[in-house]
């Protein structure tokens, strides 16, 4: 028995919208504000370890640009070729910011 136009238009709607339950960003929510107050903590009481500063601050913003990109962004649900792209732009970024650091530590 086909479906109706309708019913398959819901179907094809639900197989691509997920819902998320509240929770759910209520916890990220947390964890982006967590990450963010250590952000603060690292660059008030580590103003001495400017270096180690810079790095523990870029590596907290990476890894809130993963939990925004996975949880709000939705790549949770994606195909996993959307995933691998964000894996390979995340390495990019890294092996980037890690030549610009050794030039300009080298200067």
């Amino acid at each position: 028995m086909a479906q109706s136009h309708d019913q398959q238009h819901e179907n094809h709607h639900e197989a691509t919208h997920h819902a998320v339950p509240y929770s759910e960003h209520i916890r990220t929510l947390i964890a982006l504000l967590f990450l963010t107050a250590i952000t603060v903590v690292v660059s008030v009481f580590g103003a001495a370890l400017a270096t180690l500063s810079v790095f523990t601050a870029l590596f907290i913003a990476t890894v809130k640009v993963v939990v925004v990109a996975y949880y709000f962004m939705h790549l949770k649900y994606e195909k996993k070729i959307y995933s691998g792209l964000v894996i390979l732009v995340g390495i990019l970024f890294v092996a980037l910011s890690v030549l610009t650091a050794l030039e300009y530590l080298n200067r």
